[in-house]
């Protein structure tokens, strides 16, 4: 009779199904680390799969180069002149990737990687503040899968450093310690450094909210209210935000002069949100927004709004609620609207939205409502990962046009002149085809470039479709009417990108044509002298 050998098995001898279960056991008890992990092979993959995405990150992706190439690093330049849409940390970020040897795409995107791991790891900090019974998951998984938040951070934005900041105050704030709140008013400045004063627009409201709705509840009258405001230690902190943000506006003022200064503060912060020159959007525009940015919680965002108002009380519903209600009204107000403005708020409305199974379930456990949302938000994980590992480097070219820049510098180095663009140079023909690029900001200076041999024949004139006629420019003092047309132009070829770019010649004689009527120019406003896309 043969004895079997009852021992443990030593370690040489596991099975695949005794380490693949080792491992599940350790992904059980390690759940974030296997979140980061995925999050962080997904986005690695997606720093060096792609050329730069023309929504956003030709604008980097250009600044840098420039930067890298004149050696001038303490002002953003695009198109040899100084860019005043964001501060400075962004660009900075990505010239530490580019200057240790990255390539720009990558560069550029290594920042919002870093802040976005950073991010999913801040997140359960502040769910053990606010929901310390909730599995230490749930809060991170849920909304690192909302599809906002993963092409948030998936494009070159300085909005991504904002949206890490944001966390970090406001995890702070609800961490309440004695002593200087390190936390809270690092987030503060980070925010700012990364967008400029929005940064104190979406956090100070809400912590002076907070205060200002628990000491009515509690009726502590103003001696109250200030007691709570004084523990946040209000001066120090603002000094710290100034003193981390002041030194770069007053080098830039000495260095480029204080009209860039101002152009950074008052036309990116206040003219903008005010007048909104660009992404005009009505007041109701995050109400449709929300829904597929911030899918599937947005769904259930309402019905804990109203759960919220009903237990204002508590401290873990009254900070989501108006933190989530300022961010939205915040940014409704603002004449210039985008879907990614709001994502700072993506923590609160997901706690919102995950707090409220635990309302409102009866025949169905909490505990089930949220596995399915975990469930749900690794098939948006997984679909994501699909798209960028592997449809993107194979269909990315052909999706973003970018095949479109190499045919027209192709038919411009068939027969070598100078290329003049209509219209300031887009971002991203800046990027493939060189700058600086001349150009003319209307058609009245086109046509009197032309007769007066400024733009001489042989030269080119790129266009975008949306300023020829017929197209779909909101400016009609910025179309080209009329169209070059012979026999002073030559229609040289339409390329697939920005919408479609036409590419006319000027043809022999062309200084003898008659400058015809034109639409009047657009006006000149004090800040046109630098960049602002």
């Amino acid at each position: 009779m043969q004895i079997r050998d009852l021992s443990p098995p030593q370690p040489h001898t596991r099975t695949r199904i005794g380490v693949w279960y080792e491992l599940h056991a350790w992904s059980a008890e390690h759940p974030l680390a296997v979140l980061l992990a995925a999050v962080g092979t997904i986005f690695a993959f997606a720093l060096f799969n792609h050329a730069p995405v023309p929504s956003m990150e030709p604008r980097f992706a250009e600044v840098i180069r420039e930067m890298t190439t004149q050696g001038q690093y303490l002002i953003p330049i695009k198109n040899g002149v100084p860019y005043i849409e964001y501060p400075p940390l962004y660009f900075w970020l990505g010239l530490v990737g580019h200057l240790a040897g990255l390539p720009i795409p990558a560069a550029i995107r290594l920042p919002g990687y870093l802040a976005l791991l950073l991010w999913i790891g801040w997140l359960p900090r502040l769910q053990r503040r606010l929901f310390p019974d909730w599995p230490v998951i749930l809060l991170p998984l849920s909304a690192a899968a909302l599809p906002g938040i993963l092409y948030g951070f998936f494009t070159a934005q300085s909005d991504s450093v904002l949206i890490l900041g944001t966390l970090i105050a406001f995890s702070g704030y609800v961490g309440g310690r004695r002593g200087f709140n390190w936390e809270l008013w690092g987030g503060v400045a980070l925010a700012t450094l990364a967008k400029g004063p929005v940064g104190l627009a979406i956090t100070l409201p809400v912590f002076g909210l907070d205060m200002l709705v628990a000491n009515g509840l509690e009726h502590g009258g103003i001696a109250g209210l200030w007691r709570r405001i004084a523990s946040i230690k209000p001066f120090r902190g603002l000094g710290l935000v100034l003193l981390v943000n002041a030194p770069w506006y007053v080098a830039a003022g000495f260095a480029v002069g204080w009209d860039f200064v101002r152009a950074v503060v008052m036309y990116q912060n206040v003219v903008r949100f005010l007048v909104g020159f660009d992404h005009l959007q009505p007041w109701w525009y995050y109400c449709k927004t929300i829904f597929y940015d911030l899918f599937p919680l947005a769904f259930l965002f309402p019905i804990g709004i109203v759960f919220a108002l009903r237990r204002v009380r508590r401290a873990e519903w009254r900070l989501p609620l108006i933190w989530a209600l300022w961010t939205l009204l915040f940014f409704s107000l603002s004449q210039s609207k985008q879907g990614k403005y709001i994502l700072p708020a993506a923590p609160a409305i997901a706690m919102l939205a995950l707090a409220v199974p635990g309302c409102v379930s009866r025949r169905i456990s909490t505990e089930r409502i949220h596995a399915w949302l975990r469930r749900c938000a690794m098939a948006i994980l997984a679909v994501f990962a699909a798209l960028v590992i592997v449809v993107l480097p194979i269909a990315g070219p052909r999706l973003l046009d970018m095949t479109a820049y190499g045919k027209l510098q192709a038919t411009v180095n068939a027969h070598p002149a100078k290329l003049i663009t209509y219209q300031w140079p887009r971002s991203m023909e800046l990027y493939e085809l060189g700058a600086p690029l001349p150009y003319v900001r209307s058609a009245r200076a086109l046509y009197r470039s032309v007769h007066a041999g400024r733009i001489k024949p042989g030269d080119y004139v790129l266009v975008n479709r949306e300023y020829l006629p017929g197209g779909h420019s909101d400016n009609a003092n910025r179309r080209l009417s009329p169209a070059p047309a012979p026999p002073y132009f030559e229609r040289v070829k339409t390329f697939k990108a920005e919408g479609g770019l036409t590419l006319f010649r000027v043809m022999p004689g062309a200084n003898r044509l008659p400058i015809p009527p034109t639409p009047e120019p657009p006006a000149h406003h004090w800040w046109d002298q630098f960049d602002t896309d």
